[in-house]
């Protein structure tokens, strides 16, 4: 092999290795597994359609009575590597876009391991399992958690090189990275991430001989990447701030999902216990949360950095960091086993920022990273002494009795996928063959100075693409990218529908989309497209009082309460604006006179809303007599009431009215800040109307009510933002005038 491509053959492997595993992906088809179809598309979907009508994507009408959208950070309206979106066909280009991530997060592997000093094998066995570790592809669907995860290894890329090797201008792409990460639209990973680098930079080696400006000039780099992401962050700091979850979560939610000892076996195979590709995963919980498995060989590399690093910690630049990463390790591993031991709930009541995510096992980030350094360093300290080939001879046997168990096991257990049992001996089988292969690698490592030292990091990088490849084969399934295309609506304008959550669960998780099998999904792709689940409906600019996205408006998820807790829903309904209700049996009309706007002639004040839940769950609640309000006054009498006829924009409604009595005009569109109205073009207030709803006074005559929606971190955010780019340009010019750090790079040696 020329050795001239051979210091770009491990992103090679890489790319090959992810073309094969992804390749239907290449053929022109989408992701629709989960939240792409159910999030991710049709939110970008109907945000392109507001860029191509000329309208800034702030506002989603068709969801939860009205929704932020920009504001809604998984969306990631504004992050730069999602654009492509924008001018391609969005479900493909954005299948493509989380596809090209992983080859992301694994080159940024294979450059910190050889920026902190390891050789290219190490690096490349690196990059290969991060790139293609279970963690990642397991939640390839999740566009935002690959998006954040992507750029960990570029963000401490940037602090090794700043800290320990002193090049000024790596503040500069810490900046960009910062950026990047929290424009991603993740934050429960860029949280994790962001941690593990602050952590990275004052780990204790770094200290010695590292002076205040150093820590300065990151710490500069770092603000400018979170101004330049402001304005995502000031809009989704605001839906937060009025959200559900302003509060943080609660203990049983906040503990979903927690990582249980017993799968650390999934170390060794990532299907030990199955895979929901063919339907024979056996254990409880969602596989994609669980997954974190990095490859068998790249496992014994971290196995043999722990090994080497007492012997080499006083000499060897990479074995002084081996400590850390083992810290980190360890870390992630506690953090995500959550509610199977004590530590998280400890964590979880006494230190901020562990209330506010669910998914402990999220945490298993920290763990699969730095076991993935650790194979990079383990791999580079990959030698041929006679103690190493003995134990080489000694895997391989044991391996070849795996390998000949797991062939006897899966014989006698036949052709069934419904037990664990032939899964675990499939594993065993996997794992003896790769093993073997590591054993005979090991016998066969020729010297480095050797031609033959090329083609056999070759094989390693090989076997190590392979048993990720066959681990993660079938995680994500495809569709034609067709399926996304707009279809004629079940419910139009100006009706409403409104899924009860308990049907809503049962269809998706019972009949589509269960954790254990991902193929009934596939085999019934008709009928789900045409399910209207939330937020399937925003695809066809339907609208649902539902809302399938992570934080909702307080007021809006109140109401929601109300209505799955409350059994005389008539009132409730028709205040909502809800025409029509779904189950999986279909859709039914509850044939009322529920409209989406209308006018009353009476009020009724409220100081507190124990008192307004209270009159909303009256079984003669009439929403279209009087509006409850929320404020101080009295209660009018209800007197006869004249329609209004209305019509709808993509960010706004406007409505012509006629009144021959002074009244309120009310939309069942949810409350929230930003909203203005002009009544005959002047400015007037909009008052909360029925827990989550707005109200306009109306006097006597025709008057023309227009409604806008103006954020008010709109104008602060671009501003802080253009700023920041500009700073960036500004320490860019900077750096570059100054005189280098010391040329004497400190080491970690603390």
């Amino acid at each position: 092999m020329n050795r001239r491509i051979f210091p770009l053959l491990p992103l090679l492997v890489l790319a090959v290795a992810l073309a094969i595993l992804l390749y239907r992906i290449l053929l022109g088809e989408a992701l629709y597994w989960g939240l792409p179809s159910l999030q991710f598309v049709p939110w970008r979907d109907y945000a392109v359609e507001m860029l191509r009508n000329g309208e800034l994507p702030l506002w989603n009408p068709y969801n939860g009575a009205g929704a932020p959208l920009f504001a809604n950070y998984q969306s990631a309206l504004l992050y730069p590597l999602s654009w492509p979106s924008f001018f391609l066909p969005t479900a493909w280009a954005m299948s493509l876009t989380a596809a090209l991530h992983l080859f992301i997060a694994g080159a940024g592997m294979f450059a910190l391991l050889k920026r902190m000093g390891a050789n290219l094998t190490g690096a490349g066995v690196a990059g290969l399992g991060f790139g293609l570790c279970g963690y990642l592809v397991a939640r390839l669907g999740t566009f935002p958690m690959i998006y954040a995860a992507a750029w960990l290894p570029w963000l401490l890329w940037a602090v090794y090189s700043h800290m320990a090797l002193r090049k000024r201008y790596a503040a500069i792409w810490f900046s960009v990275f910062t950026a990047l990460l929290l424009l991603a639209g993740h934050a429960q990973l860029a949280w994790y991430s962001l941690t593990l680098a602050g952590l990275f930079s004052v780990w204790p080696s770094f200290n010695k001989r590292v002076n205040w400006k150093v820590w300065a000039l990151l710490a500069i780099a770092g603000l400018i990447g979170v101004g330049i992401a402001s304005m995502q962050l000031l809009a989704t700091g605001e839906l937060l701030g009025l959200s559900q979850r302003n509060d943080g979560v609660d203990f049983a939610f906040a503990m979903n999902f927690s990582f249980h000892p017993f799968r650390a076996f999934t170390f060794l195979n990532g299907n030990i216990f199955g895979t929901p590709a063919d339907g024979s995963y056996a254990t409880a919980g969602a596989y994609f949360e669980d997954a974190a498995y990095i490859g068998l060989i790249p496992l014994f590399g971290a196995i043999a950095a722990l090994w080497g690093w007492r012997s080499r910690r006083k000499t060897d630049p990479l074995a002084q960091t081996v400590l850390f990463w083992l810290i980190v390790a360890i870390a992630g591993f506690i953090f995500a086993m959550g509610a199977n031991t004590p530590i998280f709930p400890f964590l979880y009541e006494r230190v901020p920022t562990f209330d506010l995510f669910q998914a402990p096992v999220r945490w298993l980030l920290w763990t699969v990273m730095a076991l993935c350094i650790l194979a990079g360093i383990g791999v580079t300290w990959w030698g041929r002494s006679m103690r190493l080939k003995r134990w080489a001879k000694r895997l391989m046997a044991a391996c070849t009795a795996a390998i000949l168990v797991g062939i006897l096991g899966m014989l006698a257990g036949g052709n069934s996928i419904n037990t664990l049992t032939p899964s675990l001996f499939r594993a065993l089988l996997i794992i003896g063959v790769i093993g073997l292969c590591a054993g005979f690698l090991t016998l066969r490592q020729p010297e480095r100075a050797s031609p033959q030292y090329v083609r056999w990091s070759a094989a390693v990088f090989i076997v190590v693409a392979l048993d990720l490849v066959v681990a993660n084969w079938g995680l994500n399934p495809t569709v034609n990218a067709s399926f996304y295309d707009r279809r004629v609506p079940q419910i139009q304008q100006p009706s409403q529908g409104y899924w009860l959550s308990q049907s809503e669960d049962n269809l998706k998780f019972s009949r589509y989309f269960m954790f254990d099998d991902y193929r009934p999904a596939g085999e019934h792709l008709e009928a789900f497209r045409a399910s209207n689940l939330p937020n399937l409906n925003l695809l066809d600019r339907a609208s649902l009082f539902n809302n399938f996205d992570p934080l909702l408006p307080d007021y809006f998820a109140a109401y929601r309460d109300l209505l799955e807790t409350y059994q005389g829903y008539g009132g409730l309904l028709r205040a909502a604006g809800i025409t029509d209700m779904f189950s999986a049996d279909g859709l039914t009309s509850l044939q009322n006179d529920a409209r989406q706007a209308y006018w009353v002639s009476a009020a009724c004040w409220h100081d507190a809303d124990e008192s307004l839940i209270a009159v909303l769950r009256q079984p003669d609640f009439d929403p279209q007599l009087r509006v409850e309000l929320s404020g101080e006054g009295g209660c009018d009498t209800p007197q006869s009431a004249e329609s209004a006829v209305w019509s709808a924009s993509l960010n706004g409604t406007n409505f012509e009215i006629q009144a021959n009595s002074p009244g309120w005009f009310v939309i069942t569109q949810t409350y929230y800040p930003g909203w203005e109205a002009r009544l005959d073009g002047e400015t007037v207030r909009i008052e909360r109307a029925n827990l989550a709803f707005r109200a306009v006074a109306v006097p006597v005559g025709t008057h023309r009510l227009e409604f806008s929606y103006s954020p008010l971190w709109l104008m602060p955010g671009i501003a802080i933002t253009s700023l920041s780019l500009l700073c960036l340009v500004i320490l860019f010019l900077w750096t570059k005038k100054l005189t280098p750090y010391s040329t004497e790079a400190p080491d970690y040696a603390g």
